[in-house]
């Protein structure tokens, strides 16, 4: 049996090779049949004679090979192996490759007996994500606070799964609230993608597209780009919500919620909107997101299509 575990969301894609291993491991027993190869560790020889090898105990074998396609010469030899020794009709021999890649080659997915790909998170699949890791690591947080992390973050689930055992850790079986991320985690909102909202806020396109694309250039991905944008026309709304129902200046971080840092460079934005153009925005946004989560936009272009918009 041939089983293929990749894609670039590398968290995702360790649990489930962890999940793999833990299922053999609880129906045999021994673990004698269990081997692992790693990086710069890959003999084809060795690879094939534990293969071959008579099984102790009448037990399966679980061969994981991780990241082998990356090793040219090796992937060809094996996969001329696999396809002679018709590896994925024989239940006996599980071989299991992880790969962390964006894809795999066409030869060796139809040799599959199974195959299944880790994407990047984002949206409301991203927030389900979060509230099932919650739950796991017993943190007590609400949907609001997650999306607030997220904007904080951004879709790093090694990163957020930290991050969310450190809030844990602080408030002890208590709920986390915006506050503590304020408090405990380090807000990837820059003074650069301020710049960037705030050529938005002003309807400077040419600015903004500059801006965009220069963060892209300097490594950021498009769907950390679009969770900031989202979270800063939530905070734009709440305080354009409060301020039209009469709220001092001196008041917006405690009735906010926001921490004193957000509203004062939020509320140089709020001028350039009105509470009706941010309600259509956050409308658009969702539209744009999605059409992300159903494969009809890519990133960049659902933030060209953004920065257009606004």
């Amino acid at each position: 049996m041939i089983i293929i575990l990749y894609g670039e969301d590398t968290f995702r894609l360790r649990q489930k090779l962890i999940e793999v291993i833990e299922e053999y491991q609880a129906k045999h027993k021994t673990g004698l049949n269990l081997m692992r190869f790693k990086e710069n560790n890959f003999d084809f020889d060795k690879v094939r004679e534990r293969i071959e090898s008579i099984s102790m105990f009448n037990e399966k074998k679980l061969i994981t090979l991780e990241n082998a396609l990356d090793d040219k010469s090796f992937s060809e030899e094996f996969l001329k192996y696999i396809k002679k020794n018709k590896l994925k009709d024989n239940p006996e021999v599980i071989v299991v490759f992880y790969q962390e890649s964006k894809s795999v080659n066409l030869p060796f997915i139809r040799q599959a007996s199974m195959f299944e790909e880790f994407k990047p998170l984002l949206g409301n699949d991203l927030i389900n994500w979060l509230k099932k890791q919650a739950s796991k690591n017993k943190v007590n947080i609400n949907p609001e606070v997650l999306r607030k992390l997220v904007a904080y973050v951004g879709n790093d689930l090694w990163q957020l799964n930290n991050e969310l055992n450190k809030l844990g850790s602080y408030r002890a079986g208590q709920v986390v609230d915006e506050q503590d991320i304020d408090l405990l985690i380090k807000s990837k909102i820059d003074a650069d993608i301020f710049k960037t909202l705030d050529a938005l806020a002003k309807r400077d396109k040419k600015t903004a597209f500059r801006l965009l694309h220069e963060h892209l250039e300097q490594g950021e991905s498009e769907i950390y780009l679009f969770s900031m944008f989202i979270y800063q026309i939530r905070v734009l709304l709440k305080l354009k919500d409060l301020i039209e129902k009469g709220t001092s200046f001196y008041d917006l971080p405690k009735l906010s919620g926001l921490h004193p840092f957000v509203v004062k460079k939020s509320s140089e934005q709020l001028n350039n909107f009105k509470l009706e153009q941010l309600k259509n925005i956050y409308k658009f946004l969702l539209k744009i997101e999605l059409g992300l989560k159903k494969g009809r936009l890519d990133g960049s272009a659902a933030l060209d299509l953004l920065v257009a918009e606004i």
